[in-house]
């Protein structure tokens, strides 16, 4: 199987979805403490930053492709500009986001499809900026966990839950756990270290990162 074929099949073939986990029922969380929005708003830079990521795709089988991605942001305007590269430097793909608006600069095939580049921008947003508003559900579950969820107008719902694990969450109008964003520190400029993307819907992959680089 050469490069690109890999690279086709690790990032937009659909898979075998994985089963979602339960969201934290409402009931069972005590009230939240003082600051506790504000540590989950911590996960995200606070200001304009760049970074730079070694990527692992990975899928079930254990077929893997290893890409660059660099990505710089501004949380004010909720600016993108993302390059996905190949590790010795062959740009795949470009495209920069202003409130929502995608402008593709560089697409080569198969990295050239709406879905692809609706599908890459909306996984750097999930990664890389909070959700838009405040909460609308905060408290500590079990074992004292922090937990923030953000309902949106399009039926999602963003969730972030902070104990031993940091998770970023995102599930679908039915409730069903659509991806998945666990952070290792140590941060890094408000980054993780290490980064692990789990997507399971429409189409089911993982995305290892590990920052190489990141500044303010």
């Amino acid at each position: 199987m050469n490069f690109r074929k890999k690279l086709k099949t690790a990032l937009i073939a659909a898979l075998l979805l994985l089963p979602g986990c339960a969201a934290m029922p409402e009931k069972d969380l005590l009230p939240a403490a003082p600051g506790d929005v504000q540590e989950c708003l911590a996960l995200f830079p606070s200001g304009p930053w760049e970074c730079v990521h070694r990527i692992e795709a990975v899928i079930k089988n254990g077929v893997s492709s290893s890409l660059l991605g660099v990505t710089k942001g501004d949380p004010a305007g909720r600016r993108l500009h993302t390059v996905l590269l190949t590790p010795e430097g062959f740009i795949l793909f470009e495209a920069e986001q202003r409130q929502g608006e995608i402008s593709v600069l560089k697409a080569v095939a198969p990295f050239d499809s709406p879905a692809f580049s609706r599908g890459l921008m909306e996984d750097v947003t999930l990664l890389f900026f909070p959700p838009e508003g405040w909460p609308s559900t905060s408290g500590r579950g079990e074992g004292g966990a922090v937990f923030c969820r953000w309902q949106g107008s399009d039926g999602f719902r963003a969730e972030i839950t902070l104990s031993t694990i940091r998770k970023i969450s995102l599930r679908d109008r039915h409730g069903d756990l659509a991806k998945e964003v666990l952070l290792t520190p140590p941060f890094v400029n408000g980054l993780a270290s290490q980064t692990e993307l789990l997507v399971y819907k429409p189409a089911s992959y993982r995305l290892k990162m590990t920052l190489l680089q990141g500044t303010p």
